[in-house]
């Protein structure tokens, strides 16, 4: 079965350089939709002036960032696309004291290995007043092994961000089990797909509906849901 492995692996990394910056890139799999859908409640109130994707990747985010911030600084710690600002480690930011109104950093802490540091360090890089918007699993698979360090709950986040020096303003819980539930199967059957053109692309128009119709089941609120998927933070420095 190693062939096999080795194929999702390099095909799903083909997948995401494909559409990553693409409208349909959340609508790939139930688990975009839903966080999107919670980050498109959250942005416009979140983000602005100077802002700093930290972890930015293939810059997904790109055109939501554009949108409300003035300006945007793309770091990563590996240049795997071009529209990279620069690259940098989370721990150790090369950025003078003061220099941000906004911090944006999805799906990343689970992967560094003292989550605290990378804290401190966005409270050191923001302004008086500035924001942190900060996405993580809650409910996740195995992944980017061996650097998946973590699984975050609502309380684990403010003790961190507390800890760090930021005043937790909401943690909003988004997705659910149907995301976790869908993420796999759209995740590997597009992933087989991929290479086949009449295939992949019927299974991609399959994977769009389906993904828009579990984040209608389990549409933005603020209850709170013992199997959330992802959680939302925005946490001000004072």
């Amino acid at each position: 079965m190693g062939w096999l492995s080795d194929r999702i692996k390099k095909n799903g990394i083909a997948v995401s350089e494909r559409y990553s910056r693409s409208p349909v890139y959340f609508d790939l799999t139930p688990a975009g939709r839903t966080l999107i859908q919670s980050l498109g409640c959250v942005v416009p109130e979140a983000v602005h002036g100077r802002v700093l994707d930290a972890g930015a990747g293939r810059l997904s985010y790109q055109s939501l960032l554009e949108k409300h911030g003035d300006s945007v600084v793309y770091l990563d710690r590996y240049r795997s696309v071009d529209g990279l600002s620069l690259t940098g480690d989370l721990e150790n930011l090369p950025f003078a004291d003061g220099s941000f109104n906004t911090v944006f950093c999805s799906q990343v802490l689970e992967h560094v290995p003292e989550p605290e540091k990378v804290l401190v360090e966005f409270h050191r890089i923001l302004k008086p007043g500035g924001k942190v918007l900060l996405t993580v699993p809650h409910l996740a698979y195995l992944h980017n092994e061996p650097h998946d360090y973590y699984r975050y709950t609502h309380y684990g986040l403010q003790h961190l961000f507390t800890k760090a020096g930021f005043v937790t303003e909401e943690v909003r819980w988004s997705g659910g089990v149907l995301s976790f539930l869908g993420h796999f199967p759209s995740t590997l059957l597009l992933n087989l797909a991929w290479g086949i053109p009449g295939l992949f692309h019927f299974l991609l128009a399959l994977n769009i509906l389906w993904s828009r119709l579990i984040g209608w089941l389990e549409s933005e609120d603020r209850r709170p849901k013992r199997f959330a998927l992802n959680l939302v933070v925005i946490a001000e420095k004072e």
